[in-house]
């Protein structure tokens, strides 16, 4: 009660206090660098630097990032996780001449109450950078520093780029970048002068990732994006040439874009450019909102385009094609777009191209959406908090070291935080080895330090892969409660075959309304779960080397997750935004970054109700990457997935063989007698494919959907490089034959399926079948119950589906559906939209 008084009181007084990170005790450490004097979290003010706007800060800066041997890329340093910071910049102008050369494994983190501002002097210069922080400069030989698909474990938040007094080409900030990466609540301030071109953020390589709550003023391009896939939330545009270059992509989704007084919104003319979701979005005194470089016919699936709920006001030309626009607005009024889709369809079977707007493709889950739009929410930085309300896990006996059992001192922080008012519990970095479970109570707030807060399961209580057991708790199974968790992993160490890392077991609290205004979810973001591949996993070349010339029998010492995520079935109202579930291809440590084979039975299984998987990626589990169990109302944005490069050797399920039916766990054996062989890949009379190539089934699945209703998915990439490790499986010449399948809808009973009939088109004016846009929104149903209030069909609507390696591109109800050959497209295929 006394702590509780103390917190309530705290935060009474915060309004003269600073940001809580510039006052709190630090005590992180790098748990596996040798060198215990390293200093995690640093003070750019500690070394040198003014913030006065006159002074020269570009040295102590970059003096800041770099100091104790961090990894710096190029010819040292490829990547490690022992050299983890936090990069702190107080309020006040910070003046560069050259580039913040951006380092691994860092946070860049400003003052959030009032944001430190990174200003670029007249005379700036860049020596081999692009932006005034460079997070992958280019080398003399032409490539990056860093490989950017292995750029992981970096965020920037709460700083302001200004880059209005400097000439001629500039970026605020380079970022390639890929999984575990963010920047969030950041501010472009670009030159308008028609001489420079500027950008805020150049990002031209990766596999990402996410970005969200950024505004742009000004610039020839407000932003450059080219990267494998990437969701974004919340981006905002003033007065840009071009709001956003699309240089590249196989797959992207944009969520509550906004874009004003630009002359283009989205430039995705580059036949580069795979596929764009766009929705809750809106455009204001836009002369051109989209433009693209696909005609009124095109002979393969590059550029599809899907949209929902998007304002279009003072705009003339809604998409312009190469010949001319394809779809207009209305230069003086309000257009709304409550959905479009332009590419290859499968309602269920296909394909057909397609370009309309039938209500029946476009659902209106309402359990998902707050005000109209799909629930978002940003991730917490509690700026309003004092110091004292942080309770830190090392000031409650937790050490951090990665031998020392922390289990009893992070119960005891978490159980305090829960019990009082108006706390978060602190996890300074470190690697807390726990042998039993962790439990995190309903009305925890909880953040790490540094992306090094590591919870790290160990021994036997997670070894039995016949009785496996969470390594962290989150409620107990029928508690009712409401938790915020941020920046925290989720690790185990060692042979490890019984651990599900992560089970998620809480509801809401009780009460009179249901409301997402009044009963939010719970959030999670930025936990990621990580498995092999570290210092101090005891799961790196050393002990899991990969052997692909060798029948491999998986040795119980590299046999490390038996489930990664778990939502189980009477849990829900859970948010999830930018984690990752990755079991380690590669040895981080590595300079080379060796293959490793580690073994993790499931990534994320959801049984539960009413969740958000926003920016999310889940890669290498033995038998999946995603399923849905049963589960309702759930929203997939921009789901990413690796097969294991290892497989077929050993083939799925080993060494998981035992079947967990109460889990639906997939049976290749009976699943596998399903598929059509022969010479070619071929559509049947009856829709159904034969597959040809050859390709091996008994293979991880990158998304199932079982028995589940109200399932929305907008954007999802699921990748298969390899055979054997070995990637000639996945080009165009081989017939992406890596795998026969890679994702399944269907009832939990295959031949029972869902509805096969085909909505009535909603033919618009005297273009029967073509896409007329409205001047106000059309009326929908609620897909979740029928017009007359009973219950509906359960349905499954997926967006933007790309694949890299798999024949076949859907499975529904065992059948085979969509063949790659059919959505031919950039490296990966895509096809436009998939009705269940």
């Amino acid at each position: 009660m006394r702590l509780k008084v103390m917190v309530l009181a705290a935060l009474a007084s915060v309004a003269s206090a600073a940001y809580w990170m510039e006052e709190i005790q630090h005590q992180g450490v790098a748990s596996f660098n040798p060198d215990k004097s390293y200093q995690v979290f640093r003070n750019v003010k500690a070394y040198g630097a003014k913030g006065d706007g006159v002074t020269d800060d570009t040295i102590a800066i970059n003096k800041a990032i770099s100091s104790g041997n961090r990894c710096g890329g190029g010819p040292f340093c490829n990547g490690t996780t022992t050299t983890p910071a936090v990069v702190y910049f107080p309020a006040g102008t910070y003046l560069v001449t050259t580039n913040i050369i951006n380092y691994y494994y860092t946070q860049i983190i400003g003052d959030p109450t009032a944001m430190p501002v990174i200003k670029g002097s007249p005379n700036f210069q860049s020596y081999g950078g692009i932006g005034l922080i460079d997070s992958d400069p280019y080398l003399n030989s032409g490539t990056l520093q860093f490989r950017a698909t292995n750029v992981f474990f970096r965020q920037i938040r709460n700083l302001v780029f200004d880059t209005t007094h400097v000439p001629g080409t500039v970026a605020g900030l380079h970022w390639p970048s890929s999984q575990a990466t963010s920047i969030q609540n950041c501010v472009f301030k670009l030159s308008t002068r028609p001489e420079d071109d500027h950008t805020g953020i150049f990002m031209e390589e990766g596999s990402g990732g996410m970005l969200a709550d950024l505004v742009f003023y000004g610039g020839k391009q407000g932003a450059q994006f080219g990267n494998q896939q990437y969701t974004m939330r919340n981006l905002t545009f003033y007065g840009s040439k071009t709001a956003i270059m699309q240089l590249w992509n196989w797959g992207w989704t944009y969520k509550s874009l906004n874009i004003y007084d630009c002359e283009v919104g989205i430039n995705m003319s580059s036949n580069a450019v795979g596929s764009v979701t766009l929705l809750d979005s809106r455009f204001v005194n836009v002369q051109t909102a989209m433009t693209t470089f696909r005609g009124a016919t095109h002979a393969n699936s590059t550029g599809s385009l899907v949209v929902e709920n998007v304002d279009y006001v003072n705009v003339p030309i809604v998409l312009q094609g190469p010949d001319g626009p394809l779809l207009r607005g209305n230069p003086s009024g309000l257009v709304h777009d409550a959905g479009y889709a332009r590419g290859n369809a499968y309602t269920p079977n296909g394909p057909r191209e397609y370009e309309d707007r039938d209500q029946a493709y476009f659902p209106q889950p309402t359990t998902l959406k707050q005000n109209g739009k799909f629930y978002e929410r940003p991730k917490p930085q509690y700026e309003s908090y004092p110091a004292y309300a942080f309770l830190s896990a090392r000031s409650y006996g937790a050490v951090g070291d990665g031998i020392t059992d922390d289990t009893a001192a992070l119960n005891h922080l978490f159980q305090t935080a829960g019990n009082t008012q108006g706390s978060v519990a602190y996890i300074d970095a470190g690697y807390y080895k726990v042998t039993d479970t962790v439990h995190i109570p309903g009305g925890v707030r909880a953040v790490g330090e540094a992306m090094a807060a590591v919870i790290l399961g160990a021994g036997p209580k997670f070894s039995d892969i016949n009785d496996p057991q969470p390594v962290v708790q989150i409620g107990k199974p029928g508690e009712a409660g409401h938790v915020e968790l941020g920046d925290i992993i989720v690790s185990t160490q060692g042979g490890t075959a019984g651990a599900v890392l992560i089970q998620y077991n809480l509801n809401p609290p009780a009460g009179p309304s249901s409301t997402l205004s009044e009963m939010p979810p719970s959030g999670l973001w930025d936990v990621h779960t990580r498995v092999g591949g570290f210092a101090g996993s005891n799961l790196q070349l050393a002990d899991c080397l990969k052997t692909p010339d060798a029948a491999v029998h998986a040795d119980a010492r590299c046999t490390a997750a038996w489930l990664s995520f778990h939502v189980t079935k009477k849990a829900g109202n859970l948010y999830v935004e930018n984690s990752w579930f990755w079991v380690a291809d590669h040895d981080i440590e590595d300079f080379n970054n060796t293959q490793i084979s580690v073994f993790a039975g499931r990534g994320v299984l959801v049984e539960g109700k009413r969740v958000w998987l926003v920016g999310t990626a889940s890669e290498h589990h033995t038998l999946y990457q995603y399923q849905l169990l049963n589960a309702t109302d759930v929203f997939m944005g921009q789901a990413q997935t690796e097969t294991p490069y290892y497989q077929p050797n050993p083939p799925a399920p080993f060494p998981f063989t035992r079947i967990d039916t109460t889990l639906a766990d997939p049976d290749f054996h009976t699943d596998c007698q399903s598929v059509q062989y022969g010479a070619n890949t071929t559509i049947n009379s009856d829709g159904s494919l034969t597959l040809g190539g050859n390709p091996a089934c008994a293979m991880a699945w990158g998304l199932r959907i079982l028995g589940s209703q109200n399932v929305v998915v907008f954007g999802a990439g699921l990748y298969s490089f390899f055979n054997n490790y070995n990637v000639n499986c996945s080009t165009l010449r081989s017939g992406e034959n890596c795998q026969a399948r890679i994702f399944w809808a269907g009832p939990l009973n295959p031949g029972s399926g869902f509805s096969t009939s085909t909505p009535p088109r909603d033919a618009g004016e005297g273009n029967p079948g073509k896409f007329v846009m409205s001047s106000r929104p059309p009326s929908h149903s609620n897909k979740t119950t029928g017009s007359t209030g009973e219950a509906a069909d359960p349905w499954v609507q997926l967006y933007n589906l790309n694949t890299v390696g798999s024949v076949s591109m859907i499975t529904r109800d065992g059948k085979d559906l969509a063949g790659w050959n059919q959505n031919l497209a950039t490296f990966a295929n895509t096809l436009a939209l998939f009705h269940y």
